[in-house]
């Protein structure tokens, strides 16, 4: 399939997805927590209570990851440059379209968390509805982004793609520190 080929049908999948229902109240929501107006603050409380549990590698690494998610995020934009769809945009929108902001900081910062959860969590019952929460709420967040008309299917495809390849980095990082270093403790209080 030609390359121009695989834009229209794009450009055509993304016309279907948005406004799909009369949902936009629901979607600028989802649209909102997968925001760094949002997420910032999110990783603050985050960052508090994993201080007070003296995790403190554990917030080195939310730090690392939203901070650098979000920089990939903005030099690959600058590299790929696309234009946004010419669709009424529900939300505003700057800058340009690919790879979805939202759906790269969703992908790292839901995903983080629910790794961190993975580690702390004792109750496999906690552990379960946490990744189960996670990619919920992943995946909302990436249709939101086409529903309310601001980005293409590819958009969103590729920030989920590159926010998973920049935590599987991180937690790939994170083993190997943990492997090497018994001084390190990642998460054991003390």
């Amino acid at each position: 399939m030609e390359f121009q080929s695989v834009v229209s049908l794009d450009s055509q999948w993304g016309r279907y997805g948005y406004q799909f229902w009369d949902l936009d109240s629901f979607f600028i929501f989802l649209s909102f927590i997968g925001s760094r107006n949002f997420l910032y603050p999110a990783m603050l409380v985050v960052s508090i209570y994993l201080l007070v549990k003296r995790y403190h590698f554990a917030i080195m690494a939310v730090w690392v990851n939203i901070v650098g998610v979000r920089l990939l995020n903005t030099c690959m934009k600058g590299i790929y440059q696309r234009q946004r769809p010419s669709l009424e945009h529900l939300v505003d929108a700057n800058f340009y379209s690919f790879p979805s902001g939202h759906a790269m900081n969703s992908m790292a910062t839901y995903g983080m968390i629910a790794f961190l959860v993975l580690m702390i969590a004792h109750q496999r019952k906690i552990k379960i509805f946490t990744v189960f929460l996670a990619s919920i709420i992943i995946l909302l967040i990436g249709l939101s982004r086409i529903y309310l008309g601001v980005h293409y299917p590819l958009d969103v495809l590729a920030g989920y793609l590159a926010g998973a390849a920049w935590l599987t980095l991180l937690i790939g990082i994170w083993t190997k520190l943990r492997s090497k270093s018994h001084e390190v403790k990642f998460f054991e209080n003390g």
